[in-house]
């Protein structure tokens, strides 16, 4: 690997992990996977976050294409929010994820 692509290497992961590192936002994604979301269900299965961090963090993915929000027309004022199709594309990433952490937990609690 050249200088130049090692650079390139340390500056994509560096983009990634910066839309996705954050405390929220990988969870915020990997729940939207599944499906479009209303706002409450987001705040209820993340629990302990704020309504006010978790829109910040909603307009964050937003700004950033990830993420689009829409009026439900089914539960009266309520909004929906949903993966765009860019933001699709890092399903396999948020699997990979997932699929590493079990990996490592396993190792790291069966280390004596």
């Amino acid at each position: 690997m050249t200088e130049e692509e090692r650079k390139i290497r340390i500056r994509d992961v560096t983009d990634v992990l910066e839309l996705i590192g954050n405390r929220w936002r990988g969870p915020i994604l990997s729940y939207l996977c599944e499906s479009p979301r209303r706002f409450s269900e987001l705040k209820d299965t993340l629990g302990s976050i704020t309504p006010r961090i978790l829109i910040k963090e909603l307009r964050y993915l937003e700004m950033n294409k990830m993420v689009y929000s829409e009026k439900s027309t089914i539960a009266g004022n309520s909004v929906v929010y949903g993966l765009t199709e860019h933001g699709e594309s890092i399903e396999p990433v948020i699997v990979a994820i997932h699929n590493w952490a079990k990996e490592h937990r396993k190792l790291i609690l069966n280390k004596e």
